[in-house]
């Protein structure tokens, strides 16, 4: 049976529970450095974290297969997983836009928003084969792992899932309206390759 360290009745306690997100920001946007115009910020940061909400964790899946039998059918596991589904986070957008640029720039690296060319300012290091011939572009230099905590009421860190290879393929709209007195919200969705979970110990 579960003990509650906490020395107070598990159901007597105000949830406020929450979710960070913190991730190492991909090599090729560490590079980008002060090409903007604002010196207050700049994304060549080593982590990069922002609270979200929303549908953050994504429905896994290891699907069954039928045997036929007897006449009926069995069910046997596959055991192979499903790709996993693309993972929508909603944040709330900082009062300076760092966050949103963040993920913008993210993208306007592999699309960008002038040539519509991918990695149109020479950041992505490009590999090569047998040292001639131009390879794939070095998949590393624009993924990363990203690392969703889910806190307690105490903002405690309770668990941990690992999102690894990730990279946004959108950035949502700015939800904006001047009678509203809440704060500016956005999304974004990343695809990732692997999601690992781990429960963690305060």
């Amino acid at each position: 049976m579960s003990q509650n360290k906490n020395q107070q009745s598990l159901l007597n306690k105000n949830r406020v529970d929450k979710f960070i997100l913190v991730f190492q920001l991909p090599p090729a946007l560490r590079k980008i450095k002060k090409r903007n115009n604002r010196d207050t910020f700049n994304v060549d940061e080593d982590a990069f974290q922002m609270s979200v909400y929303g549908a953050v964790v994504p429905e896994i899946t290891v699907a069954a297969i039928q045997i036929p039998y007897a006449g009926s059918n069995l069910y046997n596991s596959s055991h192979a997983k499903e790709p996993f589904p693309p993972v929508d986070i909603n944040f709330t957008v900082d009062n300076e836009f760092n966050n949103y640029w963040t993920i913008y720039k993210w993208l306007d690296l592999m699309h960008d928003d002038k040539t519509g060319l991918f990695d149109d300012d020479d950041l992505v290091d490009n590999e090569l084969t047998d040292g001639q011939v131009p390879g794939p572009f070095a998949f590393s230099d624009y993924q990363t792992d990203l690392t969703l905590y889910g806190l307690d009421e105490f903002n405690n860190k309770r668990i941990e899932f690992t999102y690894t290879n990730a990279f946004p393929v959108t950035v949502g709209s700015i939800n904006y309206n001047y009678r509203d007195a809440n704060e500016i919200e956005s999304s974004a969705t990343f695809v990732y390759s692997q999601i690992r979970t781990k429960l963690l110990n305060i």
